[in-house]
C-alpha cells in the first residue's frame, strides 16, 4: 500500500470515528458528513470542535455547508464561516457568517444574508438583508437593514429597513420606509410607513403617509389596502390624485389599475376635481360632486362622469372663441382629446347653469 493510498484510508477513518464520537457525545444532535480537518479542542467546561474546509453538518435535522465551523458542545451552537448554505427541509437560508443555537432553535445570518422558502403550496418567496433570524420551531423569519423581500404578493418587490415573516400564517410586515415596486411592462410604486402583506390573500395594506406613484401620476391617502388579483386598490384618509393637468379629492378613492397604470379612479362621496389646459396658468375649472368616475389612458385624462353635480365650472378655448359652462345637474359627462382638452360636455337631468359664449356674447339660462 503506497503511502498517498494509505493517508487517504487515515483521513476517512478520523472523520468516521469524530463523527460517531460527536454525534454520542451530544445526543446525536449533529453529524459530521464532511471536513477536510478536524480538531477537537477540550477547554474548561467545554468542547470545542472545528472544522475546515468544505464542511457538511447536520445539526438538528438541518443540513450546513460553509468553508469553515465550530461547535460548540456545552453552549449546544454551532458557528459557520464563508459561504454558508443551510437547508431545513423546503427552506434554504445563507449569508458569510451564521450562528445556530440548539436550544432555542434560532439561526442568525449575517453579512450577504438570504433566506429562501420554495414550497410547492406557494409562490417561492426570497428575503436578502444584512442580518436574518430564522426561528426554526416558531416558523418566523425577522430582517433588518437594506431588505429586499420579493414574490410575497406575486411580481411585487418589497424593499425596507425592518421585516417580520410567519410561515405559518403567510403575513409579512414591512417597517422603516418600506416601498413597494411592481415589476411587470411599466413601473409602479407604493410607499408608506408600514406594509402588511396577506400572501394567501393576495392583498397588501399600506398605513401612513400613503403614496401610489406612476410615471405621469401619484395618489396620497393615509391608508391603503390593495387586491392583487382585481388590480385594485382602495384609499382612505383624505385621499389625493394629482397629475400634470388635475388634482382631485374625496372621502374615497377606489383606483383599478391596468398593466401598472391607474386606469380608473372612482372617488366616492364629496368629491372635487380641479383641472385646467396646457396653456392655462391655474386650475381654472372645477367640478363638486358625490361621485365621480375618471377614465384615465396612458396617465392622460379621457372621460368624466360625475353624479349629483352640486357645482361645476368648465372653460373651453377654439381659437378665439371661449365657451363657459356653470352647472349643477345630476348626470354629468365629460370627454377629453389626447392632450387632456375638454371635447364634449354632455349634462342630464335637473339642469341648472350659465353658458357663456364670448364669440357670440350670448347668455343663455336654465
Amino acid at each position: 500500500m503506497n503511502l498517498k493510498c494509505f493517508g487517504s484510508i487515515l483521513i476517512l477513518l478520523i472523520l468516521c470515528f469524530s463523527s460517531t464520537l460527536l454525534s454520542k457525545e451530544d445526543n446525536r444532535h449533529y453529524i459530521l458528513k464532511n471536513a477536510n480537518l478536524v480538531k477537537i479542542d477540550k477547554i474548561e467546561n467545554d468542547t470545542i470542535t472545528t472544522l475546515k474546509g468544505d464542511v457538511y453538518l447536520i445539526y438538528n435535522d438541518i443540513e450546513f455547508f460553509a468553508d469553515n465551523a465550530q461547535i460548540f458542545q456545552k453552549d449546544r451552537k454551532v458557528k459557520l464561516f464563508g459561504n454558508v448554505r443551510s437547508i431545513d427541509d423546503t427552506l434554504e437560508a445563507g449569508a458569510q457568517k451564521a450562528t445556530y443555537f440548539h436550544k432555542n432553535a434560532i439561526l442568525k445570518l449575517e453579512k450577504d444574508a438570504y433566506f429562501i422558502e420554495n414550497s410547492s403550496d406557494t409562490l417561492l418567496k426570497k428575503v436578502t438583508a444584512d442580518f436574518i433570524e430564522y426561528q426554526k420551531d416558531n416558523k418566523k423569519v425577522h430582517a433588518l437593514n437594506n431588505i429586499i423581500a420579493t414574490d410575497f404578493i406575486e411580481g411585487v418587490v418589497c424593499t425596507c429597513g425592518k421585516f417580520r415573516y410567519d410561515m405559518e400564517t403567510d403575513y409579512g410586515l414591512a417597517r422603516e420606509n418600506p416601498v413597494l415596486t411592481f415589476q411587470r411592462d411599466n413601473e409602479l410604486k407604493i410607499y408608506s410607513k408600514q406594509m402588511e402583506l396577506f400572501a394567501k390573500d393576495k392583498k397588501l395594506t399600506a398605513t401612513y403617509d400613503v403614496k401610489v406613484e406612476t410615471q405621469d401620476t401619484y395618489a396620497t391617502s393615509n391608508f391603503l389596502i390593495y387586491f392583487n388579483d382585481q388590480e385594485k386598490a382602495v384609499m382612505l384618509g383624505n385621499p389625493q390624485f394629482k397629475s400634470s393637468l388635475s388634482t382631485a379629492t374625496a372621502e374615497e378613492f377606489q383606483v383599478f389599475f391596468k398593466d401598472e397604470k391607474i386606469h380608473e379612479l372612482l372617488m366616492v362621496k364629496n368629491a372635487v376635481i380641479h383641472f385646467k389646459e396646457e396653456e392655462s396658468i391655474g386650475k381654472e375649472n372645477y367640478l363638486y360632486a358625490e361621485k365621480v368616475l375618471m377614465k384615465i389612458n396612458n396617465d392622460k385624462l379621457t372621460y368624466l362622469h360625475a353624479q349629483d353635480v352640486s357645482r361645476s365650472f368648465f372653460e373651453q378655448r377654439n381659437g378665439e372663441d371661449i365657451l363657459i359652462n356653470k352647472l349643477a345637474t345630476l348626470q354629468l359627462q365629460v370627454f377629453f382629446d389626447e392632450g387632456e382638452k375638454i371635447k364634449t360636455i354632455i349634462a342630464e337631468d335637473d339642469i341648472k347653469g350659465t353658458y357663456t359664449f364670448s364669440s357670440s356674447a350670448q347668455i343663455l339660462e336654465k
